[in-house]
């Protein structure tokens, strides 16, 4: 990725400026590429794994959470389920295409492209989408 200022205004970045992120991804390397992308954009970062990310889901210290689509499918819902309950925003994401998985699902591609994190902070802090 070319030296950008990901916090440039004319992208959505902006809005994961100071937004504390719960990020549970299968792929180590992927989540520490979302980290990195994440924190220049300036969020604060948690990652889980799947077994501590249920108990990591704190409403006074997580703004929003990024799921790896590919999760266990009861990991997956008992962890958005908490997240619904406490009114946390969440999105589904994968950094790898997949072709049964709809376009229609919903989620977002997380990758270096920083026009995808856009999207996904727009789903998690746009004030049209709540």
């Amino acid at each position: 990725m070319a030296n950008k200022d990901l916090n440039n205004h004319g992208f959505p970045l902006n809005l994961f400026a100071g937004k504390r992120i719960l990020v549970v991804e299968v792929d180590y390397f992927v989540a520490d590429e979302a980290r990195r992308l994440l924190e220049a954009a300036g969020a604060r970062i948690t990652g889980a794994s799947v077994p501590f990310a249920i108990n990591m889901i704190d409403p006074e210290a997580t703004d929003a959470a990024i799921l790896d689509i590919r999760l266990d499918v009861e990991a997956a819902f008992l962890i958005a389920d908490r997240l619904y309950s406490f009114r946390i925003p969440f999105v589904f994401a994968t950094s790898h295409v997949d072709t049964s998985v709809k376009d229609s699902f919903g989620g977002f591609h997380l990758c270096e492209d920083v026009h995808a994190l856009g999207d996904i902070a727009l789903a998690l802090f746009s004030t049209k989408h709540h």
